[in-house]
């Protein structure tokens, strides 16, 4: 098992746990960044989720670069 911090801006939190909840992860608050934003950790088997790990930094990515 593999675990991943993400920092997720508080309006985008839903949207980001929709994608745990849709491909069956493990997440948990662990704490706010110095730029309020929350920070989820995420346990998953590479072998069988990464493509929701894959989804995920793509969103994140997305959020702090939408251009």
């Amino acid at each position: 098992m593999k675990s991943r911090v993400f920092s997720i801006p508080e309006d985008s939190i839903v949207e980001f746990a929709e994608i745990i909840g849709e491909n069956e992860l493990e997440g948990a608050i662990v704490g706010v960044n110095d730029d309020n934003e929350v920070e989820i950790s995420v346990d998953y088997e590479p072998d069988e989720q990464s493509q929701a790990i894959l989804e995920m930094i793509e969103l994140v990515e997305n959020l702090h670069d939408p251009d």
